[in-house]
């Protein structure tokens, strides 16, 4: 029988890999916690944007005005509580939350609490906020909200201008949407720093894109 030994060398190999396999795991894990501490993170705050959102709507706040009328221009940004223009005479207020939808005044969302719970007082809130308008006008503040989505997706490159002109509704009540925000259409505006004119019913970006 024949008995064969590594060598020193051969040993500091063997041992130098499986440290780096060990390292190689612990690197992994440590990857692993940081990912799902950010998506706690980040839950949180949605969560947060959502009930400031709520107590936005609850208690009266003052809204943001989306548009800067010296400069003719629109700025949107996630979690800030917009007015919107009115409807039949009432203000439409709300906010595009980070995690989708927008929270208005009109109909506030309602935080679900699971099958059997008691209602909230929040829940209260938003339901008596909510029967507080007519259906025909939940409507049309659900026309200025989707105009307001639509912009905002335009200003994330997530929408395309051809997009939006062949958007039946965007096009039907954008300059409603713009009268009742103060933007002059008959003016060049930017959104989001981005420019656009419209005109003869057309919208346009005038921007040089790379």
């Amino acid at each position: 029988m024949r008995i064969s030994f590594n060598s020193i060398g051969s040993l500091g190999m063997v041992s130098t890999f499986q440290a780096q396999q060990q390292q190689n795991l612990f690197n992994t894990e440590i990857d692993k916690a940081d990912s799902r501490l950010e998506k706690i993170e980040a839950s949180r705050e949605k969560y947060a944007e959502f009930v400031q959102s709520c107590n936005a709507i609850y208690q009266g706040t003052t809204p943001a005005q989306l548009v800067d009328k010296q400069t003719n221009s629109i700025t949107i940004t996630n979690g800030v509580y917009y007015h919107l223009g009115m409807i039949n005479g009432k203000p439409l207020n709300g906010t595009a939350l980070t995690g989708g939808g927008f929270n208005s005044n009109f109909s506030p969302m309602i935080q679900w609490t699971g099958v059997g719970s008691r209602v909230t007082p929040e829940q209260e809130a938003a339901f008596r906020a909510h029967k507080s308008y007519s259906q025909a006008e939940r409507q049309g503040a659900n026309e200025l909200v989707a105009v307001f989505m639509s912009l905002s997706r335009l200003a994330e490159g997530k929408k395309s201008v051809d997009s939006m002109n062949d958007d039946a509704m965007f096009m039907q009540y954008f300059p409603k949407f713009a009268e009742g925000i103060g933007l002059d259409l008959s003016q060049p505006f930017t959104i989001n720093g981005k420019s656009f004119t419209y005109s003869k019913g057309t919208l346009q970006m005038t921007d040089t894109e790379d």
